[in-house]
């Protein structure tokens, strides 16, 4: 006959035994795996569910110091910028520029990739960076450029021509043709070109203000290229005096905010008769060419300073 006593004793021991092969079958273990690749190693959780990768970040918390500097410093002046890169930089540090006439901007990446030839050629794809720690400069437009820039082909009646003119006639540049650079010259001359001086332009923004609500009696094209405008007027019964056009100006402005750099655009003016009234406007030559300009002498400037080299684009995704 069974011991029912001695049956119940064992029943308790395998309860316990089943009880604590679950535990150990719910419990994580960490484990340590190798990439076949490289020999890479990580750390996993190992339960019932499968393999839960460890985030690195986990031990974050317990270091004095992080394992890489990270994040941006965004820089309001040049030198600035150039100053925070020479102290950041290594001798695989790299500068991508955009050159987008509207937002400019330099972007340095300290820990940048080496080159093929600094890390071993083909083994370089294991000495790839981060790319945590960077430095950004946007360029500021000056607000001469964006005003002459925004208002730049688009017609005007002649009241808000005239103020224009009137608000930045600072800008516009009394020297004579023979001071422009030759590409300058070359176009004033195959445009058979007339320049208005600041005080001759202060004088038509004067006259289109008086002849604002006026009508227009006649406008013609004299042998100079000048336009000249005669205007019936409620304020001169109907004998309103000629006002003479002339064909260029030009304006000396700084790109950039804060430079020192000065550059010489030439503008041509326009007119166009509608049914509501004159409109006039300006068309600045290849003001492209002027920003690239500008913008390549700032670039200069910094790969000079810096000795890191500069590429035009963005970096990698």
């Amino acid at each position: 006959m069974t011991d029912t006593k001695t049956v119940a004793d064992r029943t308790g021991e395998l309860m316990e035994t089943a009880f604590t092969v679950a535990e150990e079958h719910i419990k994580a273990q960490p484990v340590e795996l190798a990439d076949p690749r490289d020999g890479t190693k990580a750390h996993f959780a190992l339960s019932h569910e499968g393999l839960t990768p460890v985030a690195p970040s986990a031990w974050d918390a317990f270091r004095p110091f992080p394992l890489h500097r990270s994040g941006t410093a965004a820089l309001t002046q040049l030198q600035s910028f150039i100053d925070l890169v020479n102290r950041f930089k290594f001798s695989h540090s790299a500068i991508f520029s955009s050159d987008d006439a509207a937002k400019p901007s330099l972007t340095a990446i300290f820990d940048y990739h080496p080159d093929n030839d600094e890390v071993g050629g083909e083994q370089s794809v294991n000495a790839v960076q981060g790319r945590r720690h960077k430095a950004s400069y946007a360029f500021p437009l000056s607000k001469e450029w964006q005003a002459w820039i925004g208002k730049n082909a688009k017609p005007m009646g002649m009241g808000d021509f005239a103020r224009f003119i009137e608000d930045n006639i600072v800008d516009v540049s009394a020297d004579p043709v023979d001071a422009f650079a030759k590409a300058s010259q070359d176009f004033v001359s195959a445009n058979r070109g007339t320049l208005a001086s600041p005080s001759k332009l202060v004088e038509i923004s004067r006259g289109l203000q008086v002849y604002e609500r006026a009508v227009i009696k006649e406008a013609k094209n004299l042998s100079s290229g000048e336009a000249q405008f005669t205007f019936d007027s409620e304020h001169t019964d109907g004998d309103g005096k000629p006002l003479t056009l002339p064909t260029m100006f030009s304006i000396t402005i700084p790109v950039f905010t804060r430079s020192a750099d000065v550059f010489r655009l030439i503008a041509r003016f326009r007119y166009r008769k509608t049914s509501e009234g004159l409109l006039f406007w300006y068309e600045l030559w290849r003001p492209d060419l002027t920003f690239e300009t500008a913008f390549n002498e700032a670039i200069e400037e910094v790969g000079s300073k810096t000795g890191l080299p500069i590429f035009v684009g963005a970096p990698e995704a």
